[in-house]
């Protein structure tokens, strides 16, 4: 592949499926592409959501003076938002 292809084409790994990606060059996981939409859709939400915890917790710790263990509530909040795929 030419130097001028690499650079049109979307990054991707050398040893990646050719199935794996749809013909915009975006990755593929689910049968219906509608899925993998919804699926970016939730994992922007839950962004958003953990921004909006970690803002409270900064409010929190600047209220009580005491250091929060943000390693742990991270690890809980993705937990919880992961719990239904680990139960499939």
């Amino acid at each position: 592949m030419s130097d001028e292809a690499k650079a049109a084409s979307p990054l991707r790994p050398e040893d990646a499926p050719p199935n794996l990606y749809d013909e915009h060059g975006n990755a593929r996981f689910f049968a219906d592409p509608a899925m993998d939409r919804f699926v970016a859709v939730v994992m922007n939400l839950a962004q958003e959501v953990w921004v909006q915890e970690e803002r409270l917790l900064a409010l929190e710790e600047a209220k009580s003076g005491q250091s929060v263990d943000k390693e742990a509530k991270v690890a809980e909040f993705i937990g919880r938002v992961f719990e239904p795929v680990r139960k499939a």
